[in-house]
């Protein structure tokens, strides 16, 4: 199975938690900047959070890496996101995804991202592992 991750990150928090994806199934995590198109994808995980300066919605460069996904080259999308508290993220990226005919798996990640003084420690250990889990049941690995 041709099994990929992409995540949109500004602080380091969803990075985090794709490179413990990554290293539990035997990919690559690449930023949705650098994300290239290698042919059709069996499994895409897609990671972001949500902005205060972005409305507290899915990031602009998430946006765009989703218009330019082509369905018939993604059989099936993964969501995880890390936030200060549960966000939108998930469902704003299910809602762009599902409107361009892709399909988004039911199962999805969040933990609590570090933010300035808040959720100090986060992700930490536990929930790096529960990511790494996460992806080992989807990709089944």
């Amino acid at each position: 199975m041709n099994v990929r991750i992409a995540y949109y990150s500004a602080t380091g928090n969803t990075r985090k938690v794709a490179e413990s994806m990554a290293g539990a199934i035997g990919c690559k995590a690449t930023g949705v900047d650098a994300y290239a198109d290698d042919g059709t994808v069996d499994l895409l995980f897609l990671g972001a959070a949500v902005y205060a300066t972005h409305g507290h919605g899915v990031h602009e460069a998430v946006r765009k890496f989703i218009t330019g996904l082509e369905k018939s080259k993604v059989n099936k999308v993964a969501l995880f996101s890390t936030g200060f508290i549960q966000s939108e993220a998930i469902p704003g990226m299910r809602k762009l995804l599902e409107t361009r005919g892709i399909t988004v798996l039911p199962e999805s990640y969040f933990c609590l991202g570090r933010f300035a003084l808040f959720n100090l420690g986060h992700p930490n250990a536990l929930e790096l592992e529960g990511a790494a889990a996460f992806a080992r049941k989807l990709a089944g690995r």
